[in-house]
């Protein structure tokens, strides 16, 4: 199955300690930042400041940042993204690298996956809600980034960092052909609970793409599902 999307409050399973001048609403940022690895005002506003103006959002990530929940780190000029921040690795447990700027490829990955889950109806899944649903997955199949929709289809999520429609298409093939040589994935696949995401910059670089993974004879009934998130575009200009 085909599909072409452009895209135009879930919250971590892990909770931290409110500090004396931390609200609920502070918490659902911090929890919220770990899920996704990384944050944005216009997220925050999607999801957890209903109606509310994004200076008022820009005030309290500003705040939290002082205060040390969270960390700034530019984006897309002139849009920041945060990670969390000194204080909540330490409430976490986390090793301090977390609060460092996103990698070359982390970021496209983060902020995409970002981006589409939180226009539609689903949320990242973290590391123990991957495991405890799918405990047969072996270690090495757990640090791509999955999602889950409210219909309980498993999406597994793969970024286009800017590699043509035909290494897109092998590295989708290579996602499939992995997974699906372990039964209880095979079952999801036959259930129709499981389909492979694509995150790209066009939709002319989404039917290049589907193109290229027809042209690759698709031996796989997995469902596979192709999204357009155009500022991925932006973010592959400004790394260059």
């Amino acid at each position: 199955m085909w599909l072409i999307s452009t895209m135009t409050p879930q919250h971590a399973d892990s909770l931290i300690t409110c500090g004396e001048n931390m609200t609920d609403r502070d918490q659902s940022i911090v929890q919220m930042t770990d899920r996704y690895r990384i944050g944005t005002n216009a997220a925050y506003r999607r999801l957890i400041f209903a109606e509310q103006s994004l200076n008022a959002v820009t005030k309290v990530t500003a705040r939290m940042c002082r205060q040390g929940w969270l960390q700034r780190y530019p984006l897309i000029p002139p849009e920041d993204y945060f990670t969390l921040g000194p204080q909540a690795v330490r409430q976490f447990g986390y090793a301090p690298r977390r609060t460092e700027p996103l990698g070359p490829q982390a970021l496209p990955i983060d902020y995409a996956v970002l981006l589409y889950a939180t226009h539609g109806e689903r949320s990242r899944l973290t590391s123990s809600e991957l495991t405890a649903l799918a405990p047969w997955l072996p270690g090495e199949l757990l640090h791509a980034p999955y999602c889950r929709t409210a219909g309980g289809v498993l999406e597994l999520i793969r970024v286009d960092l800017g590699g043509s429609p035909q290494h897109v298409a092998r590295k989708a093939a290579v996602d499939c052909s992995r997974r699906l040589e372990i039964p209880e994935f095979q079952q999801l696949v036959d259930q129709q609970r499981f389909q492979l995401v694509v995150l790209t910059t066009t939709a002319s670089k989404a039917r290049l793409i589907r193109q290229a993974i027809e042209e690759l004879s698709w031996q796989f009934n997995a469902r596979l599902h192709l999204t357009v998130i155009p500022r991925l575009t932006l973010l592959h200009l400004r790394q260059q």
